[in-house]
C-alpha cells in the first residue's frame, strides 16, 4: 500500500457512494444497490483499470498491490449507498416522527417503547429533511448527532465483527477447503496481481472479449436510443418477463442478465444446477400446496415468495452453515488455542490480522452490538435469536458467495421475521418489537452489511507485501466511514436544502408499505394485537428443510459424484433469484455443452468472452446514467432491476 493508493481509495469509497446517490434519487436513473459485488464500485473501476492503462505506458501507473488497495476499498465502501444502508438507515430513524397521525397512533404504540436517542425525534427536524427548508435555514445538525453516534458506532462493530470472523475462516475456506472465490480470483488477475497473462490490458485485445463487450454494450446503446426516438424498437435486454405455467402456480420470471451469466461461468456447474433445479422444484411446490389448499399465512416483509419455502430454505441455511463450521472445528479449535494460550501450532503471520486480535475484537464486537440492541429495549431472548438469525445468513451468504461467485443473491427470509415468528408479540413484547424494527437499518432485504464483500478482503491481502497488507485494515474501515458520511451527508443535504426526501421517489422515504414506513405499520399493528405468539407451522417447515438439507450432505459424504448441491436448496426460497435463474439455467447449459464438446480447454478459451458481457453490461449502466444525467435529469431510465 502507498500514499497515493490510499488516497485514491478513500476518492473512490466517496466516489462509489455519491455518483448511485444522485442517480437513484435526483437524476431517477438507474441503482446500483441490487449485487453483491456493487455495480456502484464496477462501473468506477473499469474506468479506473482503462485509465491506468493510459498511465503505465508513461510509467507512472498504478502497480497490481496499488489496484488492489482501491478495489478492497471501493468494495466495501460501496455497500454503505441505497438500500444498503443509507436509505433505509435515514428512513428507519426519521419515519416515526414525520409519518405519526392521530390515525395510526404510533405516538400511543411506538414512541413509549423507542429510545429517542435512536431516532430522529424532534418533529421539526424530519419536517424539513422530507420537505425541505425554508430559504437560508439552517440543517439542524445538533439533532442529528445523538443518532449518528450511537448508529455509528454500532454499524463500525457489525462491520469489524463480519471482518474478524472472515479473518478467522480464511485460512480454512482457502487453503483447507479450496474454496474458488470467483470474485477475488477475477480481480487478481484484471490487476496483474496474480502473475497471469489474463491481464486488463491482455484481455481487451482478446477478440472474444470484444465480441462480449460490443454485443452487450451495443444492445443496451440500442435501447438508450429509444429514448430519444418514439416508436423506436427496443431489444429484450434486461427486461423481464413472466412466464405463466399453472392455475396457482407462481409464474417463471425469465430475464438475460450478461453479469449473472459472466460470473456464473466461473462457477462450478453443481452449484449451478442445484440452484435452477431446487427454483423449479419449489416452484411446483408453491403449485401443488396452492391446489390442495395448505397456507401457512403471508410472507413477512421482504422475504421469499412464499413463507413455506423460506422457512424451509432458511433451515437449510442453518444446516448449510452449521455443518460448515463442524467440517472446520480443527481449524477453529486451533484458532482459539492460538488466540487464548498463545500455544497453537496454526501459522497467522500472513493474516490481516492476528487470530488474537480478530477473537477478541469479535468478541468484543459481539458483546457490544448484544448490549446495544438490550438498550434499545429487545429482551434477551429475541435479541439472541436475532443474532443467531443474522449470523447465519451472514455467514451463509457468504460462503455461498465465495464458493459460487453468484452476485444476484439474498436470504429465503430475514432475521427479523425468524426473530418474530418464533416468540410473537407474546413472546417478545412490545418493546422488543420496536427494537427489531429499529434493525432494519442495517439489515434489510435478507442481504448481508459488509459481510459478503470482507470475505474476499483476507483472500485479496495475501497477494500484497507482508509488511504491507495489514494497513488494508484501518484503510478499509477509514473508506466505509467516508463513504457512509458522503452518502448519508449528500441525502440529508438534497433532502433539506433541495427537493425534500419525500420527492426521491424511492420508497425508504415516500411512505411505501414497501420501506421504511411499512417497516413501522406492521410493527405498531403487532403491538396492537397483542396475542400472537409462536408460529408452529413456520418453524415446522424450517426443522424439515433443515433435515432435508441435512440428507443432502449425507448423500454427498457417501456418494462423492451426488451431482445436486446444498447451496440450490439454501436459496431456493429467495424472491430476489426469481429474475436470476433463467440466466443461471443459460450459463449452466453453457458450461455443460462447452465441457463435454470441446473440454477444460475449449472452457478456459471461451473466459474473455465472459468477462467481456460483465464489461460491456457494467458500461452500458455507466452509459445509461450519463446520458440519463445530461438529457434526462429527474426524468431517467432504470437499466437495472430484479
Amino acid at each position: 500500500m502507498t500514499r497515493r493508493a490510499f488516497l485514491l481509495g478513500l476518492a473512490m469509497a466517496a466516489w462509489v457512494n455519491l455518483w448511485p446517490a444522485y442517480s437513484s434519487l435526483i437524476a431517477h436513473s438507474s441503482r446500483a444497490d441490487y449485487a453483491q459485488l456493487s455495480e456502484a464500485f464496477l462501473v468506477p473501476f473499469f474506468c479506473l483499470l482503462g485509465f491506468n492503462l493510459l498511465l503505465g505506458h508513461r510509467g507512472s501507473g498504478l502497480s497490481p498491490s496499488e489496484l488492489l488497495t482501491v478495489s478492497c476499498m471501493g468494495m466495501v465502501a460501496a455497500l454503505m449507498q441505497g438500500e444498503w444502508l443509507s436509505g433505509y438507515f435515514l428512513g428507519i430513524i426519521t419515519a416515526p416522527t414525520y409519518f405519526v397521525t392521530p390515525e395510526n397512533r404510533w405516538d400511543e404504540l411506538l414512541f413509549q417503547h423507542i429510545p429517542t436517542w435512536s431516532i430522529g425525534a424532534d418533529r421539526q427536524t424530519t419536517t424539513g429533511f422530507y420537505e425541505s427548508l425554508p430559504k437560508n435555514a439552517p440543517i439542524p445538525w445538533q439533532a442529528w448527532v445523538a443518532p449518528l453516534m450511537w448508529w455509528g458506532g454500532f454499524l463500525g462493530a457489525v462491520l469489524l465483527a463480519g471482518f474478524c470472523l472472515n479473518v478467522i475462516l480464511r485460512k480454512q475456506w482457502m487453503e483447507n477447503e479450496r474454496l474458488s472465490f470467483p470474485i477475488a480470483t477475477a480481480l487478481l488477475e484484471l490487476t496483474g496481481a496474480s502473475g497471469s497473462e489474463r491481464t486488463f490490458s491482455a484481455l481487451i485485445r482478446s477478440r472474444l472479449f470484444q465480441i462480449g463487450f460490443w454485443i452487450v454494450l451495443g444492445a443496451i446503446a440500442w435501447n438508450i436510443v429509444g429514448w430519444f426516438v418514439t416508436d423506436f424498437p427496443r431489444l429484450p435486454v434486461l427486461s423481464r418477463r413472466s412466464i405463466s405455467i399453472g392455475r396457482g402456480f407462481p409464474s417463471l420470471w425469465f430475464k438475460v442478465h450478461p453479469l449473472t451469466i459472466a460470473f456464473g461461468y466461473f462457477t462450478k456447474s453443481e452449484v449451478l444446477l442445484s440452484i435452477w433445479v431446487f427454483h423449479l422444484l419449489a416452484i411446483v411446490q408453491v403449485g401443488i400446496f396452492d391446489r390442495i389448499g395448505l397456507d401457512i399465512g403471508a410472507s413477512d416483509f421482504i422475504c421469499s415468495f412464499n413463507p413455506i419455502i423460506g422457512w424451509q430454505s432458511f433451515g437449510g441455511m442453518i444446516i448449510f452453515v452449521c455443518w460448515s463450521l463442524w467440517i472446520a472445528r480443527a481449524h477453529l479449535k486451533e484458532v482459539l488455542r492460538k488466540a487464548f494460550t498463545r500455544s497453537g501450532t496454526i501459522d497467522d503471520a500472513n493474516e490481516l490480522i492476528s487470530y488474537r486480535a480478530a477473537v477478541y475484537l469479535f468478541l468484543g464486537c459481539a458483546l457490544y452490538l448484544i448490549f446495544f440492541l438490550r438498550q434499545a429495549g429487545m429482551t434477551w431472548g429475541s435479541l439472541l435469536a436475532f443474532w443467531f438469525g443474522t449470523l447465519i445468513l451472514y455467514l451463509g451468504l457468504a460462503r455461498i458467495i465465495v464458493e459460487s461467485g453468484l452476485i444476484y443473491l439474498r436470504g429465503p427470509i430475514t432475521a427479523q421475521s425468524f426473530t418474530w415468528f418464533l416468540f410473537g408479540i407474546a413472546g417478545m413484547g412490545p418493546a422488543s418489537t420496536a427494537g427489531l424494527a429499529l434493525t432494519y437499518t442495517f439489515f434489510c432485504d435478507a442481504k448481508t452489511f459488509g459481510m459478503t464483500m470482507f470475505a474476499h478482503i483476507p483472500r485479496l491481502g495475501v497477494a500484497m507485501h507482508p509488511h504491507r497488507r495489514r494497513l488494508l485494515v484501518p484503510a478499509v474501515m477509514l473508506a466505509a466511514l467516508v463513504g457512509a458520511a458522503a452518502v448519508i451527508g449528500f441525502t440529508l443535504y438534497y433532502g433539506y436544502y433541495m427537493v425534500g426526501s419525500y420527492n426521491f421517489g424511492v420508497v425508504s422515504f415516500n411512505g411505501s408499505n414497501n420501506g421504511a414506513v411499512g417497516i413501522w405499520r406492521t410493527a405498531a399493528n403487532r403491538i396492537q394485537e397483542g396475542t400472537v405468539g409462536t408460529a408452529w407451522d413456520r418453524v415446522s417447515w424450517l426443522g424439515i428443510g433443515g433435515v432435508f438439507t441435512l440428507l443432502l450432505f449425507l448423500l454427498r459424504y457417501r456418494f462423492p459424484g451426488f451431482p445436486v448441491h446444498p447451496i440450490g436448496f439454501a436459496v431456493s426460497g429467495s424472491e430476489i433469484l426469481r429474475s436470476s435463474t433463467s440466466s443461471i439455467f443459460i450459463v449452466w447449459l453453457i458450461k455443460v455443452l462447452l465441457l463435454k464438446f470441446g473440454g477444460l480447454e475449449s472452457y478456459r478459451r471461451k473466459m474473455p468472452l465472459f468477462l467481456g458481457m460483465a464489461v460491456g453490461y457494467v458500461a452500458g449502466i455507466g452509459l445509461g446514467v450519463a446520458v440519463d444525467v445530461i438529457w434526462f435529469n429527474g426524468n431517467g431510465h432504470a437499466l437495472t432491476g430484479w
